[in-house]
């Protein structure tokens, strides 16, 4: 889908790996390295969101995460400098053109399994840390974000899929600014067994995605955060665009409610049409997360669509492990970097030679990119990216 509007992205933040810097992050995926630093402390997360210890007690992690990632968002956008707090009724700013797409995959069921061990007293705001919108609530009362405002989860699809929905709500004039974040912290004990029930986690810790012996995700930490702009407002306000989100499209393949379509034809679809809508990508960003048939279908559905004139491919959740509904958010902040720069990643190394994955010649200069995004229940989701282009 295109908008009949330009929509600029002017802000963008991470953190991923234990690294709440873009350019440690960008270093370790040109390096095809992977992240390991120490997570963040809930204190550490508070002061870097600006909250008094007050406003931060009544917050689970992941919305920590997110505010985190947002105020530093927020802040490279260059946007207002007032903030509201947490607790209290009061007067509160409120801007009702700036709108909200927010998600979390299972960082609500995280805070109450950790929270809630049948002896403790529950607390007062307990609910707003475990109920869906538990993340936009948070954002939309800090920032005083009053226009559309909409809190999604679609597993590991969410941060793409809040990409294309805020992309959308900009294009089309639902508001002048939309602010997109996600967070996920890491999963608590039970969410864990889940997962390795399912088979989706990795036993095996070197392995990674593409790669000959993948055996599941690695699931991590990570939150992100991107702030799209008409290019009307962001030219009334003198802010610089970083990249353009050119359009995207999201869909449902309808057909398991863990295993990925055989033959990938809905994202095919979905591919098909990013071409024929904005062009064949110099760059795109893979959604491989190491499960062994999502990565395989995956590459497959790619080189149907693209034959012999492959892009250039990154597989992000190699450097910076699975982070669940933010790794979409992530991998676009990491996308809008590489654009920025004028730069791609190191091609994945070591990929499994089942998969045919070669490499098509030197890195270009990535003039345009496409993001990949999944998730289980058949959630597919694409984004065009461009290099930022003054308007005329």
């Amino acid at each position: 889908m295109s908008s009949p509007h330009r929509v600029f992205i002017t802000g963008t933040a991470l953190l991923a790996g234990g690294s709440g810097s873009t350019e440690e992050v960008w270093g370790a995926l040109c390096n095809d390295s992977i992240l390991s630093g120490a997570r963040p402390s809930d204190a550490g997360l508070a002061k870097l969101a600006g909250l008094d210890a007050g406003d931060a007690s009544i917050l689970a992690r992941h919305q920590l995460l997110a505010l985190a990632v947002l105020e530093k968002a927020w802040a490279n956008a260059r946007l207002s400098a007032e903030r509201n707090r947490l607790r209290g009724e009061g007067g509160k700013t409120r801007h009702p053109r700036i709108g909200c797409v927010s998600g979390t995959s299972s960082g609500n069921l995280a805070a109450m399994e950790l929270e809630d061990d049948g002896t403790s007293k529950i607390h007062p705001y307990a609910i707003t840390r475990w109920r869906g919108n538990s993340v936009g609530a948070a954002a939309t009362l800090r920032f005083g974000l009053g226009g559309c405002d909409f809190s999604i989860n679609a597993a590991s699809g969410t941060g793409a899929q809040a990409v294309f929905l805020g992309g959308t709500m900009v294009g089309h004039g639902l508001a002048d600014a939309v602010v997109v974040v996600a967070a996920d912290p890491a999963p608590s004990p039970r969410l864990l067994r889940a997962m390795e029930r399912n088979r989706s986690v990795r036993r095996d810790q070197v392995a990674r995605p593409l790669g000959s012996g993948r055996a599941g995700m690695s699931p991590s930490e990570g939150a992100a955060c991107l702030v799209l702009e008409s290019a009307a407002h962001a030219l009334a306000r003198n802010a610089e665009p970083l990249a353009e989100w050119l359009g995207g499209e999201t869909a449902n393949e309808a057909h398991h409610l863990l295993a990925p379509e055989p033959g990938a034809g809905v994202l095919g679809e979905l591919l098909q049409n990013s071409l024929q809508g904005h062009g064949a990508p110099d760059w795109i960003s893979l959604h491989a997360t190491g499960t062994p048939r999502f990565d395989a279908v995956e590459v497959a559905c790619l080189k149907k669509t693209f034959g012999d004139r492959l892009p250039w491919v990154s597989a992000i959740k190699r450097t910076t492990g699975h982070a669940l509904g933010a790794s979409g958010l992530i991998e676009a902040c990491l996308l809008v970097e590489g654009l920025r720069l004028g730069k791609v990643p190191r091609w994945p190394a070591d990929t499994d030679p089942a998969l045919g994955l070669v490499c098509p010649g030197p890195p270009p200069v990535p003039r345009r990119a496409l993001q990949v995004g999944q998730g289980m229940g058949g959630v597919v989701a694409v984004n065009s990216f461009s290099a930022a282009v003054p308007v005329p």
